[in-house]
């Protein structure tokens, strides 16, 4: 468990202290005693660097340095000083002989002579770094007065030997300090310690443990220390440094330290938590471990080559935070004095470089692959909305379904029918510019709950662009808004405005002081005087006048002035007789090849009719039934209010829910 790791650590060395100190005879450890001599004095021209390394000797490694060498001979010959090589040659008076050569600057001291020609003595025992050692647990040392436990009698066989007198016991206000620093990274308050003072119980420190582990701060000061290890932060980290959203992997470390996760799954779940059968969201959550690196969309930068970077970074932290080593190094070379090479470097690579995303960060804060979390009660709203709309798919399917539809005779009355898509609420997906501000009453408002507003001086306007469901342009349609201009202070113009993927739509009223495109033309055409003022006036632009012809896609409107004050509601298009009759609709649709359809009906109605199977008949009088009949619209429209409704909530509940970044892997992963 991760809250027990630096007890097992601090235990396992007071064993080795231990250890050294109930040997009888001065037994020779060559990881701690002979290594270092030979790293220093002898690894310059014997050890791993091949271009370096002289007479095909190498000490780095047990192999190298009991072969034999070029000349037959043996460095080292376990139990024999003659015969050893290096012990000629490190105690030769010849000054043309002797190890290490006259020249080099780090020379043999006595001491050390000694201690090799000892280690040759005793065999050459040859152990490998104490990191890559399994620990043996030894017998524990006799018991002597004062040890409360196991550890103490470690400390006090150590002590003894030393000559040594252990430190008294501490006072319980700094044994209180010191164990509540130790786990929480703050200071006992003054309520804790009054209570500690007054507990005379026998456990009454045993709670206080208790007490602090089960703090949430137990796991907050824990996860700080894993948290600069994986290279946590709340910013890319380079350039721009903007702002990154991944704190949820932040909490998620805090809150495996407070809930004692097993480590083998606290490791688990960080380096490959997509990869579990059915990930849950905390286990994607996890893998946000890999994400941590530092990150870059800067002008000029090769996107291979910083992928590449963000792959070896996460290499490089594998081998910090889980093996303890600097595998840095051999990315370029073999490691000089870790057991691990180049090869293994890459093979490691190859784990980590399938990341199913950009390595640019493109200066947001959720470069892909993310997920989006959901708070509780996100869940429970999302849930009523979806099951809301599942219930209104059905309703209008069944009402469609249920429709009797006559074709009117020829001589049938015209009628008219308003498409509304402005009025209280902007179209789905569309995005306002120019700061929208909307009033209610008893401020000016012609219908709904609110109007937008805007008081000038000089030119202004506000306006959105991007709507999700564009207002496709129909033949004889009438592009209409209300508009109230105030009584004490008028404006001298206003304009309506509209893009279909160009803003070359205008039209005006009043003087002509607002220089955009060529005045009596479609890109800014003058309808008249400003309306009346001090009341609603319905504005209506025949469609056709400002170039916007059938199959035109509208997804921006403006709203302009210049000086005053004006209020603006309800806008949308006026639709002309022609659509209580399917077969003029169809022949419509046919003539403008489908446009604005749903690409399912686009290719259905270029289809000539005598062609046309019955279901595909039925499937384009079901979409006239529901979305273009006159008569219907009663039905539908409130129908599809709601909907639209309902998917803007959702939106702005997605909207405002966190996102994480994740690890992910391509799928299929990079070979």
């Amino acid at each position: 468990m991760l809250g027990k790791i630096l007890p097992a650590v601090s235990a396992f060395v007071a064993l080795g202290l231990w250890t050294a100190a109930m040997a009888g005879e001065p037994k020779i450890d060559f990881d701690r005693q002979i290594k270092p001599i030979l790293a220093d004095k002898c690894f310059a021209c014997h050890g791993p660097d091949e271009e370096s390394r002289e007479a095909g000797l190498r000490f780095d490694t047990k192999e190298g340095a009991f072969a034999e060498t070029e000349s037959g001979g043996r460095a080292i010959v376990p139990g024999d000083l003659k015969a050893s090589l290096l012990i000629q040659r490190i105690t030769t008076e010849d000054s043309s002989e002797v190890m290490p050569p006259e020249d080099f600057e780090k020379k043999l001291t006595a001491d050390e002579i000694r201690l090799l020609e000892a280690w040759v003595k005793q065999g050459a025992p040859w152990s490998r770094h104490w990191a890559y050692v399994t620990p043996q647990r030894p017998p524990l040392p006799p018991p002597t007065p004062g040890a409360v436990n196991a550890i103490d009698r470690f400390i006090r066989a150590r002590l003894q030997k030393e000559k040594l007198e252990p430190s008294p016991p501490a006072d319980k206000i700094t044994l209180l300090r010191r164990v509540t620093f130790d786990l929480t990274g703050l200071p006992p308050t003054p309520e804790e310690v009054a209570a500690f003072l007054a507990d005379d119980s026998p456990d009454a420190y045993e709670r206080v443990v208790d007490r602090l582990l089960e703090s949430p701060r137990y796991g907050e000061h824990r996860a700080r220390y894993w948290l600069d290890a994986a290279r946590y932060g709340d910013t890319h980290g380079l350039h721009l440094d903007n702002y990154r959203e991944m704190w949820l992997y932040r909490d998620w470390v805090v809150r495996a330290f407070n809930e004692n996760k097993p480590y083998d799954t606290f490791i688990i779940e960080q380096l490959a938590g997509d990869l579990l059968p059915n990930p849950t969201i905390d286990q994607l959550i996890a893998t946000g471990f890999n994400r941590c690196h530092v990150t870059t969309n800067e002008g000029g930068s090769i996107v291979e080559e910083v992928y590449v970077r963000n792959v070896v970074d996460r290499v490089v932290t594998f081998g910090t935070v889980f093996m303890g080593m600097t595998f840095d190094c051999s990315r370029c070379h073999d490691h000089k004095y870790d057991p691990f090479t180049m090869k293994d470097f890459y093979s490691l690579f190859a784990y980590f470089n399938s990341l199913d995303g950009s390595p640019m960060d493109k200066n947001i804060k959720d470069p892909p692959p993310v997920i989006r979390v959901f708070q509780p009660d996100q869940k429970r709203e999302l849930e009523a909305i979806d099951k809301e709309l599942k219930e209104l798919k059905t309703k209008i399917r069944e009402a469609v379904a249920g429709y009797t539809y006559e074709e009117p005779r020829a001589d049938a009355p015209p009628k008219s029918v308003e498409v509304v898509w402005i009025e209280d609420a902007l179209p789905v997906g569309a995005q306002p510019q120019g700061g929208w501000q909307f009033v209610s009453a008893p401020q000016p408002v012609f219908s709904g709950e609110k109007a937008s507003t805007r008081t000038a001086s000089g030119l202004s306007q506000h306006f959105f662009v991007n709507a999700k469901d564009p207002l496709v342009i129909q033949e004889g349609d009438i592009l209409f808004a209300h508009v109230f201009l105030d009584l004490d202070n008028p404006p001298q113009e206003i304009m309506l405005q509209w893009n279909d993927g160009s803003w070359s739509h205008r039209a005006y009223w009043g003087k002509n002081l607002i220089g955009w495109g060529k005045d009596g033309s479609a890109e800014r055409y003058r309808m008249g005087d400003l309306p009346e003022k001090g009341t609603w006036v319905r504005l209506e632009v025949a469609a056709e006048v400002v170039g916007l012809k059938p199959g035109s896609k509208v997804n921006g409107w403006a709203f302009t002035q210049f000086d005053g004050t004006v209020f603006w509601d309800r806008a949308g298009v006026e639709r002309k007789s022609g659509y209580r009759s399917f077969a003029s609709w169809l022949e419509q649709q046919r003539k403008q090849q489908g446009k604005g359809l749903p690409a399912s009906l686009q290719k259905l109605v270029q289809t000539k009719p005598d062609e046309l199977k019955p279901d595909q008949e039925r499937r384009l009088l079901e979409h006239f039934i529901e979305f273009v009949l006159v008569d219907s619209r009663p039905l539908f429209d409130p129908l599809h209010q709601r909907r639209k409704q309902l998917e803007e909530r959702r939106q702005a509940i997605e909207k405002a829910a966190p996102t994480t970044l994740i690890f992910r892997e391509k799928s299929p992963p990079k070979p």
